[in-house]
């Protein structure tokens, strides 16, 4: 592959994110942009599940990850603290803005910048190895969020990954 074939690439993913999509993925074609980031973050942890009886850890662990990340969004969009445009870009921000609503302890959410900041970067850089008791208790706890913000949603949205209303 050259640099020409690259630049060309990059050239046709640009202009598939820059027109209208015409097939999205069933479930996320919602007007709401708090049921959206719920069912994105159910999907994420419905791929994590799947991933991990693949022995997909690295995978898992991202997901993870990123499932807390769109379930606390979920929240601050529902509970109106945020607006989908200011949505806080960096990975601590959001624990921040979670802590800031009273959804976790100032504590809870610092452990959690730690540990993306300290573990993900650890499963990446430094020790390199994602493995399986890594992959699990990060999809427990990922699971365990979900769960807790959703039973404490005032609109009792149910998390249906499936689903295509």
């Amino acid at each position: 592959m050259s640099s020409t074939r690259i630049d060309q690439l990059v050239t046709e993913v640009q202009a598939a994110f820059d027109r209208r999509p015409t097939q999205i993925e069933p479930g996320l074609d919602v007007e709401d942009a708090a049921l959206l980031q719920l069912r994105k973050g159910c999907r994420l942890l419905a791929g994590a599940d799947t991933l991990r009886d693949a022995e997909y850890y690295t995978l898992v662990i991202e997901a993870s990850f990123v499932a807390i990340e769109r379930t606390v969004e979920f929240r601050l969009l529902e509970r109106g603290t945020m607006d989908p445009n200011d949505l806080p870009g960096t990975h601590p921000g959001v624990y921040r803005e979670a802590a800031a609503i009273g959804l976790f302890a100032e504590s809870v959410a610092e452990d959690l910048a730690d540990l993306w900041r300290e573990h993900r970067a650890k499963t990446y850089y430094q020790d390199g190895l994602a493995a399986a008791d890594r992959a699990d208790t990060m999809y427990e706890l990922a699971s365990e969020i979900h769960e807790f913000v959703v039973g404490r949603s005032r609109q009792g949205h149910e998390c249906i990954c499936d689903s295509t209303d």
